[in-house]
């Protein structure tokens, strides 16, 4: 505040008098500059504001976007395990099923078969239980 009539009252001293209007102009464009100053200052304050409200914004939404990726990711991979785990355990359980209906059908298989060698053996022997009968 001391600095601007320190200045003005310098510039009326060494101006003579019929350079007064030069005074003028001069402290004219010292006013326009500082009040362009402020405006400009002002304009800089809100648009750095405004910018730095876009990057958090900016920053939030990333955050949600990664964060929802994340999730995706996460509940894809326990589906797709849990899928991989329940196919795992029916194979396992139809390889299971498998063998002990082979074996069941082996043991069907060797029983007939014993049984038409006994049918056969006995048609060969005959009813009164020698070879010799026929």
């Amino acid at each position: 505040v001391l600095f601007f009539p320190l200045i003005l009252a310098t510039a009326i001293l060494a101006q003579s008098p019929g350079n007064m209007p030069n005074v003028m102009n001069q402290l004219n464009i010292e006013t326009i500059g500082k009040k362009l100053k402020d405006v400009i200052g002002a304009d800089i304050q809100k648009n750095r504001k405004l910018l730095q409200e876009l990057l958090d914004l900016h920053h939030n939404e990333t955050a949600q976007i990664y964060q929802y990726i994340d999730e995706s990711i996460e509940k894809l991979s326990n589906e797709t395990f849990l899928t991989m785990s329940e196919f795992k355990n029916n194979t396992e359980d139809n390889l299971h099923n498998m063998d002990n209906t082979m074996k069941q059908n082996l043991q069907n298989i060797n029983a007939k078969v014993e049984s038409n060698d006994e049918k056969i053996l006995e048609s060969i022997i005959g009813t009164n239980g020698s070879v010799l009968s026929l």
